[in-house]
């Protein structure tokens, strides 16, 4: 039993070490944009090229108008056509500055009220120029209404040593050339750092089966010799 449970040690402790190994790949953490809604539209009014706004990104849409009775909606036209349409875009609903609760605090006396939107743009083929619209109205009588645009840029991942798109090789190529060579270097260090940790691990199990199996007949000679032994003090 000793045997067993140290065995079962070592390969728990080889696994751990096979999944220690690094991954080179680097993947984009999703990110979320405020936009406020004032009385003045919402803010900021344009997300650009420049906001590092990407596929899998969300807008968060605060209402912040605190006048009386109004009420703002957004909505984005995904199709591209130009045309605010319920039935291919999305809508928000109604968004108030705040929502009545009941007594305890934790619920909403009214189900459809809501302080604010987040629309999360898909992760894949998203890329590109969307036109959004905020309405404001007072009541039931629309006061005010923008059209903005929002980029989205498309996610791309890097892995270490992998070349980027307009890097320059051969002769002419000679900025930057230091630097990829160096990255190259790096990137085939840890390659093979990373072979000789599963060289390694699997070192470790051979060599614990090994052990086990000699310890094994070690045994059995023993109780064998013992059994002999036994009979010889019997006769």
């Amino acid at each position: 039993m000793m045997r067993g449970h140290k065995f079962g040690l070592i390969v728990v402790a080889s696994l751990m070490m096979l999944t220690s190994i690094p991954l080179n790949v680097g993947a984009h953490t999703p990110s979320i944009i405020t936009s406020n809604l004032s009385e003045n539209g919402p803010m900021p009014s344009n997300i650009t090229e420049t906001t590092d706004f990407f596929e899998g990104d969300s807008v968060y849409f605060r209402m912040g108008d605190k006048g009386e009775n109004v009420t703002m909606r957004v909505s984005i036209d995904l199709d591209g056509d130009g045309v605010f349409n319920q039935s291919n875009d999305v809508f928000s609903n109604w968004l108030n500055f705040s929502c009545e609760l009941n007594e305890n605090g934790t619920e909403l006396l009214d189900e459809n009220c809501s302080i604010s939107f987040t629309y999360q743009f898909s992760a894949n083929n998203s890329t590109g120029t969307y036109y959004y619209q905020v309405e404001r109205r007072v009541e039931e009588n629309y006061t005010n209404s923008w059209i903005n645009t929002i980029y989205v840029g498309i996610d791309i991942h890097l892995e270490d040593g992998v070349p980027n798109i307009g890097d320059c090789f051969g002769a002419g190529c000679e900025e930057g050339s230091e630097d990829l060579v160096e990255s190259e270097s790096d990137s085939f260090e840890l390659g093979l750092v990373q072979i000789l940790m599963i060289i390694s691990a699997i070192g470790v199990i051979g060599l614990s089966i090994s052990i086990i199996k000699e310890n094994k007949q070690s045994d059995e000679k023993w109780a064998s010799q013992n059994q002999d032994w036994n009979q010889s003090s019997e006769e």
